[in-house]
């Protein structure tokens, strides 16, 4: 199914844009400062970029993430989130995304993604949003904003690899990635923001970024050269190697971003030999104001047979079953249950479950969102007061 090649190849492009960012050297740590007062016309080489603006005349909210020649985000308007990744870079002020949704190609067949090309002006992006057929084509304006209740960050990059053979010119090798954020804000609320990073990226709170990563990758190498010595003893010949280039890489980024909110999309994907590698997205929502990671019933009090029944009604919408058909026309069963890997924005809440979840590898990530004019009668007081939902 189109849907299926397209979840596997939105995997691949995140995976290969992790990786593209392993080629200027090994165990190296990249951090660039960006910051609005200073006006440029120049896009910084790594940066996250918290954007407001108009595409076709709606009001979107975007969050944009570079780091080396890497850029990917999302944005949102009236629902769920549209995914971007890089599609061109031109020069130092230019960039060309690749706009993709976890719906659009399951129904299309031969669908082309969008592009949005986009020119920095100092202050935000102008450009165009095109079709992917280019029969639709209209302005984009978007400009770098951080209302109270949002938190600036630098993007940043821990990168290391081994060679599985040192004497070895053209050995396997094994190589990995941290794509991280780090707050700007040097107040209490900046200081548990990173304390909470460093964690969700396996790192202790009050260990240095480059210090954890380096203990996290020498564990990973030392098990990775383990694999070696035992493949090595029961292999014959050298066919065994072309398995051998293992990749462990994991991404950071900004899902939503608002009223003292901040959602963290943490990617993880990795390659220990055979036919394909795995990939898994982790949503951490994370309460700046109250200082707390955020659980299901901070957002919503609600029954489980209740919740199951408006997810499943929202998967059908989204995934075009009809009444008559089974939801295993989809799922691995005839019924979703919830999970806790939930995020919200403005519209609405949605449950992301990772491949082999619910459905096969070849169906990539399913994704429910669920307006919030679905749950507005269990909706918790104070989260929707924060969130001005009427």
């Amino acid at each position: 199914m189109k849907y299926s090649l397209f979840c596997i190849l939105f995997g691949l492009l995140i995976i290969s844009a992790c990786n593209n960012s392993k080629k200027n050297g090994a165990n190296s740590t990249e951090i660039t400062e960006d910051s609005t007062a200073n006006v440029k016309a120049e896009l910084t080489e790594s940066f996250y970029k918290r954007l407001e603006g108009t595409i076709a005349g709606k009001k979107v909210v975007m969050h944009l993430q570079k780091v080396d020649d890497d850029v990917s985000g999302t944005y949102y308007y009236d629902g769920s989130w549209l995914n971007l990744s890089t599609d061109t870079l031109i020069g130092k002020d230019s960039i060309v995304l690749t706009e993709y949704s976890f719906y659009e190609s399951y129904f299309t067949q031969d669908f082309k993604s969008p592009h949005l090309a986009l020119k920095w002006n100092g202050n935000g992006f102008d450009g165009n949003w095109e079709s992917g057929d280019k029969t639709k084509k209209y302005s984009v304006t978007l400009a770098e904003k951080y209302p109270d209740g949002s938190y600036q960050f630098n993007a940043g990059i821990y990168k290391d690899s081994v060679k599985a053979f040192a004497n070895q010119p053209k050995s396997p090798a094994a190589e990995i990635n941290f794509e991280y954020l780090e707050s700007k804000n040097n107040d209490e609320y900046g200081i548990w923001l990173n304390s909470e990073l460093k964690k969700i990226s396996g790192v202790k709170s009050q260990v240095d970024r480059s210090i954890g990563f380096k203990n996290i990758a020498t564990a990973y190498f030392k098990d990775y050269k383990t694999q070696i010595a035992e493949q090595s003893k029961n292999s014959r010949g050298d066919d065994f190697q072309a398995w051998m280039n293992y990749t462990n890489n994991s991404q950071q980024s900004v899902s939503y971003n608002d009223n003292g909110y901040v959602v963290i999309d943490f990617l993880a994907d990795a390659y220990t030999g055979g036919a394909h590698g795995n990939y898994s997205s982790t949503m951490f929502c994370l309460d700046v104001k109250n200082k707390k990671q955020m659980v299901l019933s901070d957002v919503i009090k609600i029954d489980s047979n209740t919740l199951q029944s408006i997810l499943e009604r929202n998967l059908r919408k989204a995934y075009n079953i009809k009444a008559k058909d089974a939801i295993s026309t989809v799922l691995f069963d005839n019924f979703l249950k919830p999970n806790k890997n939930f995020y919200f924005n403005t519209n609405g809440i949605a449950f992301m479950y990772n491949p082999y979840e619910v459905a096969s590898y070849a169906q990539g990530q399913i994704v429910v969102f669920i307006p919030y004019s679905d749950l507005k009668t269990y909706l918790v007081p104070a989260f929707a007061q924060r969130m001005s939902i009427k």
